[in-house]
């Protein structure tokens, strides 16, 4: 990759981690409504008519299921891990590090670790992650906290912690 085109994507991956993170900071400072649901940087696991998680689990694996309801918009954590994605139903437009892409189901994509969305929802949509369980963990707090970071900061400490 030539010089000017790297600087010109860590330029746009630094901006948009920066809108994302004045978005979720200024959706935190809200009361949470029909508009708004936040857990104070925490997973949301249900917001009534607007998206609904679904959880599987078998040997070695923790498959998360979003039901997203026409017009829905939500923002993911840092995933920690790699993993498989699959859109099962529905178009949803994706940004990430500042990139939009529109996908139409079915589709199947790869999250690289240290990945954070943006997801816009055109119709109703069914989205499905499929993440490693090696622990064989139930509980979806551990879940979360084995797979996502809900900080920049916390995702270079896991990094560094684990190399």
């Amino acid at each position: 990759m030539n010089l000017i085109k790297s600087i010109k994507n860590k330029i746009i991956a630094y901006s948009f981690e920066k809108k994302i993170n004045n978005l979720l900071e200024n959706a935190y400072s809200k009361e949470i409504t029909e508009k708004v649901v936040h857990n104070n940087g925490r997973a949301v696991r249900e917001f009534k008519g607007v998206f609904k998680l679904t959880h599987d689990f078998t040997d070695g694996l923790y498959l998360r299921r979003m039901k997203l309801a026409e017009d829905a918009a939500v923002v993911s954590a840092i995933h920690k891990r790699d993993h498989v994605w699959f859109l099962m139903a529905g178009s949803l437009t994706i940004v990430t590090k500042g990139i939009a892409e529109h996908y139409i189901a079915p589709y199947m994509g790869f999250s690289k670790s240290g990945t954070q969305r943006a997801i816009y929802a055109h119709e109703d949509s069914i989205f499905q992650n499929v993440f490693q369980n090696p622990l064989g963990l139930t509980d979806l707090d551990e879940l979360e906290d084995f797979n996502y970071s809900y900080t920049k900061n916390d995702y270079t400490n896991f990094i560094r912690n684990n190399k």
